[in-house]
């Protein structure tokens, strides 16, 4: 399986979902529902928006061990999130 970019995640666009940054998701996209790129489960943007600390992190709304793009928490074991949006 092809590992997705972790600084990518999804938004739904016109019925179809499609891979965006973060910086765009925030930017362009701010009431959209985001999904993981790689288990599809719900996800938020965090991190900082301005400043010397900038940079964006995608964290999952639910805790997935069968996610790849989270590290911390992966069992080795892909599996599509609980929660996955379709």
């Amino acid at each position: 399986m092809t590992q997705p970019d972790p600084q990518t995640c999804e938004v739904k666009i016109k019925g179809k979902w499609r891979p965006v940054s973060l910086d765009k998701a925030v930017s362009r996209y701010a009431v959209v529902m985001k999904r993981c790129p790689a288990c599809h489960g719900p996800v938020s943007i965090n991190g900082a928006y301005s400043g010397p600390t900038f940079g964006k992190t995608m964290t999952h709304r639910r805790a997935h061990s069968g996610c790849p793009l989270k590290p911390d928490t992966y069992s080795g074991t892909f599996s599509p999130h609980p929660l996955a949006l379709t």
